[in-house]
């Protein structure tokens, strides 16, 4: 149905009395048409944060690249879950596209590789919507009760690799936000008794440092570039992906990741993907107690080694990254990253050319701070 058809069927069940069909009905309505074309919906259960979520999908394609980086989070199917995410596409369905994704009425370019073009953010009282129009895109989370969620894309063949290794990155984010989890652009490793954060900009070895340790007998994996954290109690990392991306040129420096590069083929326009199980199994987990934010930096120096900073410099290293990947921003978002900045300490990983070496510094560095 186009656009013009829907505004005429909301028209026409106005003039006769009906309830006109809300945004979310258009969503229901969208992914029963595609789950229909499909042969019915099929469904994959986490656990996240300690919460039970479903997945449903519409169509095999989206489940099969969007249900990688959560495998480490599996779970039995549960009658009862804090969220459904329900999962399609339009083109091969020919499902209604929801009115909460205006047609730009052309062809929009194919999404960049390093950009996913404009987001609009909308928000009302029963949802809150981000449309992003070069992938053609759309997230929304129901309101207050957040228990639903939709994600729809006009054609699957659109989706940006990086939705394909961080699904549902901005969907989960206002779930979580709202329980009073805070999703973070920050990596993290450790073993079952205690991780750490690993917080900077690009190019400061934050993602070389977390994928360092894939294979390492005592660190486990939980991030490369978010993953939650709450505070109230103990302080808690908690995984949302199994993938890492790095840089094509900073391969050579971790050469036994090279056989578990899901997009080899295409490192010449894309960032190079992994999923930490691909290389040894177990080695991404659900997530630790929170021991320490590590900020990596590249020195001129034989070995790396941590040297203790301030919480300043910890919250200045990982606020405004995290605060430009929300939409929309949020004030509390900060505010609890300096709670997690003033319950933990601080150390700069000062970075030494043998990336071998980084997990061993990192471990004897939780050694040494033991449990709290």
């Amino acid at each position: 149905m186009t656009g013009t058809a829907q505004s005429a069927a909301r028209s026409a069940s106005v003039r006769d009395g009906a309830r006109a069909p809300s945004p979310l009905d258009d969503l229901r309505l969208s992914f029963e048409a595609a789950a229909r074309f499909h042969g019915g919906p099929s469904e994959f259960s986490i656990e996240l944060a300690g919460k039970p979520v479903r997945l449903r999908f519409a169509g095999s394609d989206l489940a099969q690249s969007m249900t990688r980086a959560f495998n480490h989070l599996e779970t039995e199917l549960e009658p009862e879950v804090d969220l459904t995410i329900s999962v399609w596409e339009s083109a091969a369905s020919g499902a209604p596209r929801p009115s909460l994704a205006p047609d730009p009425g052309h062809d929009e370019p194919r999404p960049d590789p390093t950009n996913p073009g404009p987001s609009y953010f909308h928000a009302t009282a029963d949802f809150q919507a981000l449309f992003q129009p070069t992938p053609d895109l759309l997230s929304v989370l129901s309101r207050p009760d957040g228990g639903s969620a939709w994600f729809w894309i006009g054609d699957s063949t659109r989706l940006p690799h990086w939705d394909a290794a961080t699904p549902f990155r901005h969907l989960l984010s206002w779930w979580l936000g709202a329980g009073g989890i805070q999703q973070v652009h920050a990596g993290a490793v450790g073993t079952p008794t205690g991780g750490v954060l690993l917080v900077g900009k690009g190019g400061s070895g934050k993602s070389t440092t977390c994928l360092s340790v894939l294979g390492h007998d005592h660190l486990r994996y939980a991030g490369d570039d978010y993953v939650a954290v709450s505070v109230e109690g103990e302080p808690w990392v908690h995984s949302l992906y199994s993938s890492g991306k790095i840089e094509p040129d900073n391969v050579v420096r971790l050469p036994h990741l090279r056989s578990i590069i899901a997009n080899a083929d295409r490192l010449d326009r894309e960032k190079a993907v992994v999923f930490a199980d691909d290389l040894v199994r177990g080695t991404a987990v659900a997530g630790f107690p929170l021991r320490a934010i590590l900020i990596p930096r590249i020195v001129n120096r034989a070995r790396t080694r941590a040297v203790p900073t301030s919480a300043a410099s910890a919250v200045t290293a990982l606020a405004p990254s995290t605060m430009l990947q929300l939409h929309p921003p949020q004030a509390e978002a900060l505010e609890r990253i300096r709670r997690i900045a003033a319950v933990v300490p601080a150390f700069v990983l000062e970075l030494g050319p043998d990336t071998a070496g980084v997990p061993e510094v990192i471990r004897q560095l939780l050694e040494d701070l033991g449990s709290p």
